[in-house]
Parts: structure tokens; sequence; C-alpha cells
């Protein structure tokens, strides 16, 4: 029998460095603008970076709260935004009016000054860029995603709600991955069960 194959933990980082990391982009200039805008869907969402770059104009709903994901690993689904999405929506609306002045034929939600879609090469370097001048470190679209699932579950989110959110085609994928925030979620439940039972 060959050996199990040992899992991996998703590298993430703290919301406190996520903070720094996004005060460190610059958004006096335009496409620094959308990079921040771009990042923060991402890290609201937990999309993958080329389903971000995929969103069309219309897939972003603050009114309903929600963003379509049509170009998933999984097909079409629909991942709820914060209801508190002030800074989220705050990205957002600087980013529409720099989008505005460029005015780009295509309806691509996010695109380069010339109307193109951006790559996704473009948001790695820039990650890796604002992660170094923060000095978080080594930072990818990866870890952004990761981080925002890791939040969820150790916040108690359901994990059946997780994956839905992320994408998974399975909720077992979901509790594999990320084992580590729903053992970080069983402990605190205990902790919280003996406080109760040690008070009553």
């Amino acid at each position: 029998m060959s050996p199990r194959a040992k899992s991996v933990l998703p590298k993430t980082k703290t919301p406190e460095e996520w903070t720094r990391l996004f005060e460190s982009i610059d958004r006096r200039y335009d496409t620094q603008i959308r990079n921040h805008a771009v990042l923060a869907v991402m890290y609201a969402t937990a999309l993958r970076v080329g389903e971000a770059l995929a969103l069309r104009l219309r897939d972003v709903d603050f009114d309903l709260c929600k963003v379509t994901v049509t170009e998933g690993k999984t097909g079409q689904r629909i991942v709820p935004l914060p209801a508190d999405s002030d800074e989220l929506r705050e990205s957002m609306g600087k980013w529409l009016a720099v989008r505005a002045e460029w005015n780009p034929t295509s309806d691509l939600l996010f695109v380069t000054h010339t109307g193109e879609q951006m790559r996704t090469s473009a948001v790695r370097r820039s990650l890796a860029l604002y992660g170094e001048r923060s000095g978080v470190g080594h930072a990818t679209p990866h870890m952004l995603r990761h981080s925002a699932a890791t939040e969820m579950l150790a916040a108690g989110a359901a994990p059946i709600g997780v994956q839905r959110v992320l994408g998974h085609r399975s909720l077992r994928t979901t509790l594999q991955v990320y084992s580590h925030a729903c053992d970080t979620y069983a402990l605190d439940a205990v902790n919280k069960r003996a406080e109760w039972t040690r008070d009553a």
C-alpha cells in the first residue's frame, strides 16, 4: 500500500496583515485604484483570481448584495457580499469612476487602460509588490482566497456555506483543505460550552 500523502495547509495571512497590505496601495494613481478594487473583491468573496478578472459589470450587485460568478471551475454560482461592505463599496466606487473615464468598449469589470482584460500575472506581480512594500512578506492571490475562507470558518461559518462560496465540488474538499480552521472553531465551541456549564 502506498503511503498516504500528507496534506499541506494553505498559506494564509492575518486580517491585520491584509489591512496593512491594502493600506500600502497608493490610490493616487488610477491603476492602483483598480488594483485595490480587484483585491478588495477577491478578499470579500474568496474568488479565484481568474474568476474575479472574468467578472462583468452586471455581475456585482450591491443592491442585492451578491456577485454572480459565471466562469468558475464548477460552473455558475452566486456569492453573497458581506452585509457590512462599506469599504468594498468605497473601493469599487472609486474604481468605477476611473473606469468610466477610461471608457472601455468591453463590459468586463476590471480592464487595462486600453480596455483589455487584466492578466492574472499582473495581479500576482502587484500583490507581491504590495506584500514587500507593506512588510507582510510574500503574498499571492491564493493566500488572499485561503485567508478569506479560513476567516469565515474560524468565525463560525458553516462549512457547507463556505463550500458554496469557494465553489468546491464537494464539502469533503472544503473540510480537507481547511481542517485547521474547523479544528480551531471546534476547540472554541468546546471551550464556550465549558464556560457555560461552569457559570450555570
